[in-house]
Parts: C-alpha cells; sequence; structure tokens
C-alpha cells in the first residue's frame, strides 16, 4: 500500500510538467510547425532553383542573396527586439514570410519561374528570418522561469532537429515529387500556424527604459555591454572563428560523400538524418541532468568535442565510419548550444537580450561567405578530405583558446540591476 502511494506521488517528467506552461506550449508548438515548414522549403526551394537553371551557381546566388539581408536584419532585429514587443515582432515576421511563400507558391504553380522572381521572394524572406532570430531567441526567458530554462531550451532542442532536418525534408521531398508550388504552399501554412500561437502568446513584457533613444544609440549600447563582459566578448570571437573554419565545409558534405566516400548522394541524407536523431537524444538527455555548475566551461568543453568529429570526418574511410562522428558532431553541439542559451537567457539583462543575441548570432554567421570561398578553393587543391581536416582543426583550435580564456575570466554571474546600469554607463562614457 506504501508502494502504491509513493508511485502515485512520484512527479511527471520534466517535458511533461513543462508542457503544462501555456506559454512555453505555444512557443514549443509553433517553433516545430514553423521548422518542419523550413524544412519542406530546404528541399522545394531545390527544386525550383534547378529547374529554372541546372547549375550549382543558382543555389550559390540563391544563398548569398538570402543570407545577406539576413546578417543585415538580424543586427537591426536585435534593436527592435529591445526596442518594441518582442511577441509583436514575431508576428509580424511571421505574416511577411507566410504571405511571400504564398506567392512563391502560386507562381510556382502556374509554371517555372526565371531567377529574379526566385531573387524577389529570398530577399525578404531572408530579411524576415534575420529579424525574427534575436526576439525567437530573446522571447523563451519571457515566458518561462529561470529555473526551468535549462529545460526549456532543451525540449525546443529536441524537436528542432526532428523537425527540420528529419520530418520537414522528407515531406519536402514527397511533395516536390508532386509539385513544388504545392510544397511551397505548405510551408506557407506552417508560417500561418506559427503566427496564431504567437498571437496567443503572452509573455512578460516591459517596456525597455531606452525606447525614445535613436537605433544606433541602442545599438552601441549592445557594444558596450559586451565589451565589458569577458566572456561575452570570447563568444563573439569564437563564433568568428569557428563559422569561419567550417562553414564552408558543411555546405560541401554531399561533395565528400559521393567525391571522398564513394557512396551513393543518397547517403548525405542519412547522415543528416543520424545527426537528427543525435541531436534529439541528446537535448532530451541534457534536459534530464538539469542545470550544470558551470554551463558555459561544459559549453566549450562539448563544442571542441563535437567539432573534432569535422576532423574525423576527412579521415574516415566511408560512410560507415561517419555515422558516429556525424553523431559526435550534433551530440557536442546541442548540448553546446542548451548550455549557451541557457547563460545567455539567465545572465543578460532582459532589456539587452534582443542586441547580445543578435550580436552573437552575426557572429557565427558573418563569415560564412568568406568560409565558403576559400573552403572551395581549399578543395579544388588539396582534396575535400583535407579541407575537412583543416576545417576541424581550425574550429578546435579556435574554441580550446577560448576555454582557455573562459578558464581564466570564470563563469559569468547574474547582475543585480543597478551594478548591471553602473557598469553599462562606465562603458559608453569609454566607449
Amino acid at each position: 500500500m506504501t508502494t502504491q502511494k509513493a508511485r502515485r506521488s512520484r512527479p511527471p517528467p520534466a517535458g511533461a510538467t513543462l508542457l503544462r506552461q501555456p506559454g512555453l506550449r505555444l512557443l514549443v508548438t509553433g517553433s516545430s510547425v514553423s521548422l518542419l515548414g523550413d524544412g519542406v522549403y530546404t528541399v522545394a526551394m531545390a527544386v525550383a532553383a534547378l529547374r529554372t537553371a541546372d547549375a550549382a551557381s543558382t543555389l550559390a546566388v540563391l544563398a548569398v542573396c538570402g543570407l545577406v539581408p539576413r546578417v543585415v536584419f538580424g543586427l537591426l532585429g536585435g534593436v527592435l527586439a529591445d526596442r518594441l514587443s518582442r511577441r509583436s515582432l514575431l508576428l509580424v515576421c511571421d505574416v511577411v514570410r507566410a504571405t511571400v511563400v504564398t506567392l512563391l507558391g502560386l507562381v510556382l504553380l502556374s509554371g517555372t519561374p526565371p531567377l529574379w522572381a526566385l531573387v524577389a521572394c529570398v530577399v525578404p524572406l531572408g530579411a524576415a528570418s534575420g529579424a525574427a532570430a534575436p526576439a525567437f531567441g530573446a522571447i523563451l526567458p519571457d515566458v518561462v522561469s529561470e529555473a526551468d530554462l535549462v529545460p526549456a531550451n532543451a525540449l525546443l532542442a529536441s524537436v528542432a532537429p526532428f523537425a527540420q532536418m528529419m520530418a520537414g525534408p522528407m515531406l519536402g521531398g514527397l511533395l516536390a515529387a508532386y509539385d513544388v508550388g504545392i510544397a511551397m504552399l505548405v510551408d506557407a501554412g506552417t508560417f500561418c500556424v506559427s503566427a496564431v500561437c504567437v498571437l496567443l502568446l503572452r509573455p512578460q513584457e516591459a517596456h525597455p527604459g531606452d525606447a525614445g533613444q535613436p537605433p544606433w544609440a541602442q545599438f552601441r549600447k549592445g557594444l558596450a555591454y559586451v565589451r565589458t563582459r569577458p566572456w561575452l566578448m570570447v563568444n563573439l570571437l569564437s563564433g568568428v572563428a569557428v563559422s569561419l573554419a567550417v562553414s564552408g565545409a558543411f555546405t560541401m558534405l554531399p561533395f565528400l560523400v559521393t567525391h571522398g566516400y564513394g557512396a551513393p548522394s543518397a547517403d548525405f541524407g542519412y547522415l543528416l538524418a543520424v545527426g537528427g536523431a543525435a541531436a534529439t537524444m541528446t537535448a532530451v538527455l541534457v534536459g534530464a541532468l538539469g542545470p550544470r555548475r558551470r554551463p558555459l566551461l561544459s559549453s566549450y568543453v562539448m563544442y571542441v568535442v563535437g567539432l573534432a568529429a569535422v576532423a574525423g570526418l576527412g579521415l574516415a574511410p566511408g560512410v560507415w565510419a561517419a555515422t558516429p562522428l556525424m553523431a559526435l558532431l550534433f551530440l557536442g553541439t546541442t548540448a553546446g548550444n542548451i548550455w549557451q542559451d541557457t547563460v545567455f537567457g539567465s545572465v543578460v539583462p532582459r532589456r539587452l537580450r534582443g542586441r547580445i543575441g543578435s550580436l552573437d548570432w552575426v557572429a557565427s554567421t558573418v563569415s560564412a561567405p568568406l568560409s565558403i570561398t576559400l573552403s572551395a578553393a581549399l578543395a579544388g587543391h588539396v582534396g575535400v578530405r583535407a579541407t575537412f581536416v583543416v576545417a576541424g582543426t581550425g574550429a578546435m583550435t579556435a574554441l580550446l583558446v577560448g576555454l582557455l580564456m573562459i578558464v581564466r575570466s570564470g563563469e559569468p554571474r547574474r547582475e543585480n540591476v543597478g551594478e548591471s546600469l553602473a557598469r553599462d554607463v562606465e562603458a559608453a562614457r569609454t566607449w
């Protein structure tokens, strides 16, 4: 009898408890459905682009045209996320993306559009995605308590790879085989679902104290905050270095599969599925483990472990050996991202989360075009295998340097409002 009572009194799993919170439930639902649509869009846009002009340069043009506005509006979105309602900003971005993708789907249903028409859709999509990224990253601490940040980040991280890397591309392939226009309209529908979830969301909104200042002055405050926090400066510089080292190599993974391993191109999808499954399981495990005593240091250790696998991919004799390396890559980066996001949400003041989040996101993105160019040139001279070895070694070196600097500076701590404002004022005077 006592045993039965004890069993009945056991608390429910952490994920089930979290999903009882309506705000997080809406955020997870909207994000999952939107990421599913992103997976559909990735496949559908590739099919549409190659039907327009069957050349690798077509994909490159669309990638650059989408990336540039993402970076520019990512910075602007950071200021807007601290200046306006984050919920309203996310809602506007979802409506813009739903409208643009709907128009694109209707155009594709009527025939094969010219390249300029695809570019005209990719540019506003990149801008809206860039503007939404800082707001989404900053709104989670407004929805859940600080104690729930680790399991909440883990929950979001567990559904993201399944939706975006596994279910979405599979659905996109099936829909694009039938009609690529239909696939785009399905993607537009996912943005509508996300918009409804955001509309129903009720986060803790607070009017920022510097809302009356011009955007450039607010942006300078974000830079001043980073400048006086060594751990954030290390994060930004490490992000730039790692992106420069590995972004280009990742774009050549299909080429490594076919030319390095001598395997069919379908094995590229298999490796992505392995990575997605590893990321999902890692997120569940990290959420179950709970908060770390030194989360920032733990994140760097996991990043080093994960990105070591990039060099291993260049040395692997075939897909069978690349499979555990792909799992290790996503295991390390997923755990690192969860702990980094937790530090960000618990330490950075609410009034600055949008700006700091945008700087962090841009730092990990801005060097991608240069990385793609350098990796392509390197692969042409020394081969794709050697390119992966160089990329992984470069990323590990940058992260080990960052790890040593974090050990020296120590874990960041949460500042009280008065202390934080005093440091910001002093930083602004010396900027």
